[in-house]
């Protein structure tokens, strides 16, 4: 049916007579803000580090997944559980830490209960993505202990103008991707409208060697011979929305409907794959009071039907997993005087989740939560400093005779911006946050076999507490640009899902199964990253600069022992040209190996990856054409993840070509 509706509008697309030229303002790189920040500014003005990946960059970027679209952005990896369902890894911390957003509101998906879920959110349709990392608690809550991606859309609109789209064709030769998007905004008077589609499909995943790794097929008594395709790796993934607003002087308000489907197998499974639907309906207000104190009042609204099934083969369902969530938040932004600005805000979430079939290995359960915060910021004449507060009352009903949990959690922030001469600047952000443990954490209990290991909760765990310290030194302008970050995370009572090495009991036929259990002890997280970007060239239309980056985090338990899952040490080096309307890049980075592993945790070994992108931006009439290729992998490199579960029995793919063609008017 989508397929169906895609290529109509497609075809009424380009039957048209005449092409207005409103996209100007995604064509042209404007000043870049961070919409999910407190008081929506530009990164370097901001203490906390943060990312913007948009235009032309993005575009080249876009992959299968949201986790590989962002992984090669500094301090950001991957779970990669195939091509579909790979989820961000920021500094070492995903799942329950990482909160992903649509413009500002919660994807509501089960993405965070187990690294097969796939994160509802496309990034085909982002307009720009953004990353904070490290705690974003304070304005999205507890599950933003670790950082936040917002994906952000026109979906709602916000402004008025005239008839503009952008269709997008892409393909990629290792996963044979074929991805057709459109999207479409005009108004009528003070209404705005909104509407897209996208569709999706890819085969099995070519790699470079075998699907096993070195280090399990050693230690395996009978190895996998499977190799040059990862298996039961394909997808087929679709969806779209509608939206409108009307808009005034004072401000507007708005709504839209998505739906996001896809089918994807699981790899560690020969015959298994999960179907997801999502249907979800978004509201979005602003007024914009102009009082003597008060400035702009901020309202938005999310609900979610979800529900995805994880077939044992085709025409036997297994276990199926159902979520009916919303969430509500309005906000105040404010001054007191010249010098002080901020928001005040409040949040409710309430979720109803259920699994049910042979898989149900969390019980159903019903969580609310209802936040209060605060963000406040005063100007001097050459620093900034900032003040953040939050507090979240959490209520989980499990349908079991396991106890309730009730708290709250208190999180602070405070940072600072000092100015320095030549565009440079100093950062300082320290910020004490709470997460609240959620529903698999503390009542799992049985086999889930898309992660092929047997989740045991532990209901007396309580809340987590960390200390982040993050001090960045940061040089913009012209000439050397550069930044570096350091950070230092201090856990007490990390929760984390230890592999024990037993194995569970096995039914007949069937392998038993590792156990993990969730367990709670302090631990620290500490690390950088770094990036010095030197121009060689700069004339009227050509450009060439050379990029050095690296990032690094080390996470251990204060017992001594490794955090599981950890990204190792990464350095790069990049050159990349801009010739008019041509543009070309050559990357390499290396991945060393990671031998600091937890007990019974393979380590993983090191790799580079070498990529090759060129685009070109062409008019055509009022419209423009951009042509994009990049080559990935270029040295057939056996790459594997250290922060993916999979990472001995799913690498990456091997050597690939990805192109594609974006027409816009």
């Amino acid at each position: 049916m989508h397929t169906q509706l895609l290529r109509a509008a497609i075809a009424s697309a380009l039957s048209l007579g005449s092409i207005h030229a409103s996209f100007a303002q995604e064509i042209r790189v404007e000043e870049i803000v961070v919409t999910s920040t407190a008081l929506r500014e530009n990164p370097l003005e901001i203490a906390q580090p943060t990312a913007v990946v948009s235009g032309d960059e993005l575009r080249r970027r876009i992959a299968t997944s949201l986790g590989e679209t962002l992984s090669s952005e500094l301090g950001v990896s991957s779970t990669y559980f195939g091509p579909s369902a790979s989820q961000p890894v920021i500094r070492g911390l995903s799942g329950y830490r990482v909160q992903v957003l649509q413009d500002g509101a919660a994807a509501l998906d089960v993405s965070s209960l187990s690294q097969d879920h796939a994160v509802s959110i496309e990034a085909v349709v982002a307009r720009q993505i953004e990353i904070v990392k490290g705690p974003a608690t304070l304005l999205y809550g507890s599950g933003a202990s670790g950082g936040l991606v917002n994906v952000v859309t026109a979906r709602v609109p916000q402004t008025l103008g005239s008839f503009a789209g952008a269709l997008e064709l892409r393909g990629d030769t290792a996963t044979a991707e074929r991805t057709a998007a459109l999207s479409i905004d005009g108004s009528a008077g003070a209404l705005a409208l909104h509407a897209d589609a996208f569709d999706r499909s890819t085969d099995d995943v070519a790699i470079a060697s075998f699907a096993q790794s070195r280090a399990l097929r050693d230690t395996h008594a009978d190895p996998s011979e499977l190799h040059g395709r990862l298996r039961n790796s394909a997808s087929d993934t679709r969806g779209g929305a509608i939206g409108a607003s009307l808009i005034g002087d004072p401000g507007f308000a708005g709504a839209s409907w998505t739906r996001f489907e896809t089918r994807y197998g699981i790899p560690v499974e020969e015959t298994a794959f999960i179907d997801l639907r999502q249907d979800r309906l978004d509201a979005r207000g602003e007024w914009r009071v102009a009082g003597h104190w008060l400035d702009v009042l901020h309202a938005s609204g999310a609900y979610s039907d979800y529900t995805h099934t994880e077939f044992e083969a085709p025409g036997e369902p297994g276990t199926r997993f159902e979520q009916s969530a919303y969430e509500l938040r309005i906000a105040a932004d404010h001054h007191w005087t010249q010098a002080w600005r901020g928001t005040l805000g409040l949040q409710y979430v309430d979720t109803e989740f259920a699994a049910i079939g042979e898989e149900d290995f969390v019980p159903p359960s019903i969580t609310r939560s209802l936040s209060a915060f605060a963000f406040e910021a005063r100007n001097f004449d050459r620093w900034t400093w900032e003040l953040g507060a939050r507090a979240e009352r959490q209520r989980l009903e499990p349908d079991t005779d396991a106890p309730r949990y009730r708290d709250t959690v208190v999180s602070l922030s405070t940072g600072l911006v000092f100015k320095l001469p030549k565009d440079r600047a100093l950062t300082l952000h320290v910020t004490r946050t709470e997460r609240h443990p959620q529903a698999a954490e503390l009542y799992a209990q049985g086999p889930h076999l898309a992660s092929g290991r047997i989740e045991v909760g532990d209901s007396s765990l309580g809340k987590e507490t960390a200390l982040t310290t993050d001090l960045s030194l940061r040089a913009h302008g012209d000439g050397i640009r550069w930044s570096v970050s350091a950070f230092y995370n201090d856990y007490a009572d990390y929760i984390y899902l230890n592999p024990t090495g037993d194995l569970g009991d096995a039914d007949e036929g069937e392998h038993a199964l590792p156990i993990y259990e969730y367990m709670q002890g302090g631990a620290k997280l500490y690390g950088y990253e770094a990036e010095i970007v030197v121009p060689l060239l700069a004339a009227a239309e050509r450009e060439i600069e050379l990029r050095l980056a690296s990032d690094y985090v080390r996470g251990k338990l204060d017992n001594g022992e490794s955090l599981p899952l950890m990204p190792p040490l990464r350095i790069g080096l990049g050159l990349h040209e801009e010739l008019a309307r041509w543009h070309f890049g050559v990357e390499a980075f290396r991945s060393f190996e990671q031998n600091e592993v937890i007990e019974n945790e393979l380590p993983t070994s090191s790799h580079t990856l070498v990529e090759m992108d060129a685009s070109y931006r062409m008019p055509l009439g009022e419209a423009q054409l951009l042509f994009f290729l990049r080559g990935k992998n270029l040295l057939d490199a056996d790459a594997r993840l250290a922060t993916s579960p999979l990472k001995d029995m799913a690498p990456l793919p091997g050597r690939s070509l990805h192109f594609g063609i974006r027409a816009q008017w």
